[in-house]
């Protein structure tokens, strides 16, 4: 007796589950799931009744950076058109120089470039001749030189000249020098360091304008909320087109909306690459920057 009745309820709970089958229509049944939940992300997904999106806006900041780098560029081209003039000491002659001898050290010169000789001279007069050749030609004779010598040769085109220290006036006498020959150039590397970093510059900035800054929009009614990002992980909060003095950081929370009825909270995300999270009432709805 036991087992009939037993029998009846199975067949009855069978009925009942066939029927509410039957109510639900096809595919509503708890033992088949719904696509359209599965496919439906769980974060960067709003709460009801709010809107997120984001703008990009030309900052100040990327304009004077884009300034700066074309004054950069600016000031490389002038320094390489007319570049400045640095000056270092090519030789050191402290030797005796016999009678019927010279020295002559040779130097690749650029129109304008000068050859400085400069120091002392002892033995017989006090006197050396200096003199100058480009292509076996004498370019300019400065003649006897006292001691103390200082001349200074100013080369009138490109080329390789030759600077003599000649004794071969003297017959007997030999002369102790005691000389510096200092090389005054054109000094072309502050201009192409302007023209290198302002070019980097220059592009870097043109990205940014093109670009621009990366905004999180968040609207609720009538309420919009505005982050941007700034120094050291904070971010910059403008309220309804007012920006605020005060900077947010990871692991604030606030209230917003109309009546304060969400909650918006700051939390670092991601694993290698950490950036600043939104969150409304629990879910994800952007990331900065």
């Amino acid at each position: 007796m036991a087992l009939g009745w037993r029998w009846v309820f199975i067949l009855r709970s069978k009925i009942f589950s066939a029927l509410k089958r039957a109510e639900e229509g096809p595919g509503m049944s708890e033992d088949v799931p719904s696509l359209k939940r599965i496919a439906e992300p769980r974060s960067l997904k709003p709460a009801p009744g709010v809107v997120v999106g984001y703008r990009r806006v030309r900052t100040k900041g990327t304009w004077a950076v884009f300034i700066i780098s074309l004054i950069m560029v600016a000031i490389g081209l002038a320094l390489i058109v007319h570049p400045p003039m640095s000056s270092k000491v090519a030789y050191t002659i402290d030797d005796e120089l016999k009678p019927q001898y010279y020295f002559h050290p040779w130097f690749v010169l650029k129109k304008g470039e000068k050859l400085e000789v400069r120091g002392t001279v002892r033995g017989g007069n006090n006197d050396i001749w200096i003199y100058v050749k480009e292509g076996g030609r004498t370019v300019e004779d400065f003649k006897l030189v006292k001691s103390p010598v200082d001349v200074i040769f100013t080369a009138p085109e490109d080329g390789n000249y030759t600077l003599y220290i000649d004794n071969s006036m003297s017959l007997v006498s030999s002369k102790i020098l005691h000389l510096e020959l200092i090389r005054h150039y054109y000094d072309y590397v502050p201009g192409g360091l302007f023209l290198f970093f302002g070019f980097i510059v220059l592009v870097v900035s043109l990205i940014g304008l093109m670009i621009g800054q990366k905004r999180l929009m968040i609207r609720v009614g009538d309420e919009t909320y505005e982050f941007w990002p700034t120094n050291w992980g904070k971010v910059n909060v403008a309220v309804n087109g007012v920006t605020l003095d005060s900077k947010v950081k990871p692991g604030d929370k606030f209230r917003i909306g109309p009546n304060d009825e969400h909650i918006l909270e700051i939390k670092m995300v991601g694993r290698f690459f950490k950036k600043t999270g939104f969150f409304v009432d629990g879910r994800e709805v952007g990331r900065l920057p």
